[in-house]
């Protein structure tokens, strides 16, 4: 585990848990074997209250003993293995837990799943691992046929059914859709106070595009308040600029702080459009210091980017992004009142106490360039800022997309070439030199496993947006090559759909393939091949690319009504199906 460069799995390596990291043949035969069953922990090192959550957990003594001598324990990491997150997020949806892990797995030792659960409060899951020891001692063949029914019913989950019936993809039904979606974003999810509060870019994007097409003065408002809702709020980092992931709720006053790659490069992408058609000058400086934060932050010197920031230790002892009065009379004795104020700091609160710095309308207006420096330095000297150094090909890929728009709609060729840079840190990076597949990330100049279908979607994506941009052929041909290449390795013609891993690779830990169809926090991968299917489909009229992607909506349409934003990007491709005048194929 020490040489992995995940640092979620480097968290745990010197923990007191008997840690492994692969399911081989040795390890699942030592488990037959021991008559043991499998354990395993899916996680990610970003989000830090969960992160917090799992170590409190593991490093539990009572926790650390039951595991280490009645299971076979495993870790993964879920950006190594997405495949193997995917089967759990579906398993935790049958128990009718929608949250986005950790994810606690516990498994027959012939692969067969027997529970997920996302819960790490200690008792909670020492309770449950003792039950489900006893039952393995005492009602075996129940548990075995629990594990077996489980399986069953995950096999007809993240899996797209083939239609053969053709819905009404229309511009009424899409209007109904949006509307229907949108207004249960305002009436329910928000109300509701869903925790934590995590934004979806993509989605406002989708409406944005909505909008563009079909004028809607109540939804426009409601966009429009919402984009100010969030840049105008502490879920936006107004020093280093850039999106914190989530917040604690929606009204966004404690972010929780991490920020992504992804993330960040689907808010440069949605600003910078907003920003096109609001014609809003707070919009275009948003988006430019979101693509700032990138460059300045996340950059890893060779044209590509890092994958996260977080910090380290208890988010509520964290002073990392804080300031108090007395920090700011140091820094600028003559202007600490001005600055405290543009940044939202409370002059009469006690001058000691930390404050989070908070955008106003003024905010860049009254802040010098100088003051903003000093105010990045000062936080350079606190300890516990960490980045995963990571470089993601599909997050890298939604980076250069985000790039290629942001020049366009902000009229700004420096970030056309930001995304070239891009672009070549990928190709010269994370191809393999023996058959080009793509690798999933680099880290540390060395490449690291095969990549999954988001990074050949993505991939593929960016290379299309920037022919589309210049209409440089090489992009066209690098897309054109790496599209035959997805379909030949990812595609299921028994329902039209793209395999997550390359068809004929044997699952890591649980044997079933997953399809990406869900836009959960990121657009799901068969929904990013559907668009690109289409935008090859105009540029090159291969009525067989036309014909795919057509089934890949068809397969989606019928669910689409009661989705809401879990199938935003879906809908996006399916408004770019209309307005290509095709609703009628």
């Amino acid at each position: 585990m020490f040489k992995s460069c995940s640092p979620y799995l480097k968290m745990f390596s010197e923990e007191g848990i008997k840690w492994n990291f692969s399911l081989d043949n040795k390890l699942l035969h030592y488990a037959m074997e021991e008559d043991k069953l499998i354990f395993l922990h899916i996680g990610y090192f970003s989000n830090i209250s969960l992160r917090e959550s799992t170590y409190k957990l593991f490093s539990d003594p009572e926790t650390i003993s039951l595991l280490n001598e009645n299971f076979v324990c495993l870790i993964e990491d879920k950006e190594d293995n997405p495949e193997s997150f995917l089967l759990a997020q579906d398993l935790l949806l049958l128990n009718q837990d929608f949250t986005y892990g950790p994810v606690n797995m516990f498994i027959m030792p012939n692969r067969r799943p027997l529970i997920a659960f996302s819960n790490s409060d200690p008792e909670h899951f020492k309770e449950l691992a003792k039950r489900i020891l006893m039952a393995k001692s005492e009602k075996r063949e129940k548990l075995f046929e629990m594990s077996e029914e489980l399986s069953r019913r995950v096999l007809s989950m993240g899996i797209a059914k083939k239609s053969e019936k053709k819905p009404e993809i229309d511009s009424v039904f899409f209007k109904l859709y949006l509307k229907t979606w949108f207004d249960s974003i305002f009436q329910t999810d928000f109300l509701s106070g869903f925790k934590p509060f995590t934004p979806s870019p993509v989605s406002l994007f989708t409406v944005i595009e909505y909008l563009k097409t079909f004028p809607d003065t109540e939804i426009s408002e409601r966009v429009e308040n919402l984009l100010d809702h969030f840049q105008y709020s502490p879920l936006f980092d107004v020093i280093d600029g850039g999106f914190f992931r989530q917040a604690v709720d929606y009204t966004c006053l404690q972010p929780l702080f991490e920020k992504t790659l992804a993330e960040n490069s689907q808010f440069l992408a949605l600003y910078s459009l907003a920003y096109d058609y609001f014609k809003k000058d707070s919009y275009k400086k948003t988006a430019l210091l979101i693509s700032e934060f990138i460059q300045n932050e996340l950059s890893n010197g060779k044209g590509g980017y890092y994958n996260s920031t977080t910090l380290l230790g208890d988010i509520k002892e964290s002073v990392y992004y804080h300031y108090s009065i007395n920090e700011l009379k140091i820094l600028f004795p003559d202007r600490y009142n001005e600055v405290a104020d543009a940044i939202g700091l409370d002059l009469n609160a006690n001058p000691q106490k930390r404050q989070l710095p908070v955008r106003g309308i003024d905010t860049l207006n009254v802040i010098t360039l100088d003051e903003l420096k000093k105010l990045r330095s000062r936080r350079a000297e606190h300890r516990s800022y960490f980045k995963d150094e990571r470089s993601i090909t599909a997050s890298n890929s939604m980076c250069v997309k985000s790039f290629t728009i942001a020049s366009r709609y902000l009229s700004d060729p420096t970030l056309y070439q930001k995304a070239v840079e891009n672009f070549e840190f990928i190709i010269y990076n994370n191809v393999s030199k023996e058959d080009a597949r793509l690798f999933r990330y680099t880290c540390r100049s060395q490449s690291y496993l095969l990549g999954y279908l988001s990074d050949y979607a993505h991939f593929i994506e960016a290379s299309l947006e920037l022919f589309q941009i210049k209409g440089d052929v090489e992009y066209f041909y690098v897309a054109k090559r790496y599209l035959e290449m997805t379909i030949e390795r990812f595609f299921k013609p028994e329902n039209g759909m793209f395999s997550k891993s390359e068809i004929g690779t044997p699952g890591h830990t649980v044997t079933f393939k997953r399809e990406s169809n869900i836009d959960f926090m990121k657009p799901s991968a068969n929904s990013v091949m559907a668009g690109n299917l289409l935008t090859m489909y105009s540029i090159t009229s291969d009525e067989l690319h036309l014909k795919m992607a057509s089934q890949q909506l068809l397969n989606v349409a019928s669910n689409l009504m009661n989705s809401g934003p879990m199938l935003s990007n879906w809908a996006h491709k399916i408004l770019i199906y209309i307005n290509m005048g095709l609703s009628a194929k």
